[in-house]
């Protein structure tokens, strides 16, 4: 996907109604609605915290309860990190052998994690953007579909 920017950054020739679209869409994707906090029982206590903290961070309307499972793999992500940077902040970098202490592997493992899953959740403005040009090419995408049935052209 392009490097997307939210439509206030973004630079170049856009016309006056793609401008008006991105904004009214980015704003819906921050949306301003709750959602139920309660998180999986399976996440850890920590995990459990985050999981709410980061439900309250995201648009109230914005997610359904298929994005359950997302938000908790993102709170696990973020929860093992951090004990992860426990370990490190404790032990530093290497080991005492010089070899270097194995939370820095399983804290880059997690930071991928959370990196994917938490750009499907729009957590930075640019996710947001990105999303929003998603929407609005399904919506043309569905529009054009319809013009070709109301002419005849369902090959």
């Amino acid at each position: 996907m392009p490097n997307i920017k939210p439509i206030a950054l973004a630079t170049g020739h856009i016309s006056n109604e793609e401008i008006r679209e991105r904004q009214e869409t980015e704003e819906k994707l921050k949306g301003n609605t709750t959602i139920d906090v309660k998180p999986p029982k399976e996440l850890s206590a920590n995990g459990k915290k985050l999981y709410k903290h980061i439900i309250s961070l995201l648009p109230n309307g914005f997610l359904s309860g298929g994005d359950t499972f997302v938000v908790g793999i993102v709170a696990e992500s973020l929860d093992r990190m951090q004990k992860c940077q426990i370990k490190l902040n404790k032990d530093g970098l290497f080991d005492e052998d010089g070899t270097e202490n194995q939370a820095v592997r399983t804290y880059e493992k997690y930071s991928k994690i959370f990196e994917k899953f938490s750009a499907k959740l729009g957590l930075s403005p640019k996710d947001r953007a990105s999303l929003a040009v998603l929407v609005i090419n399904d919506k043309d995408n569905q529009e054009d579909q319809l013009l070709k049935i109301l002419k005849g052209d369902d090959d």
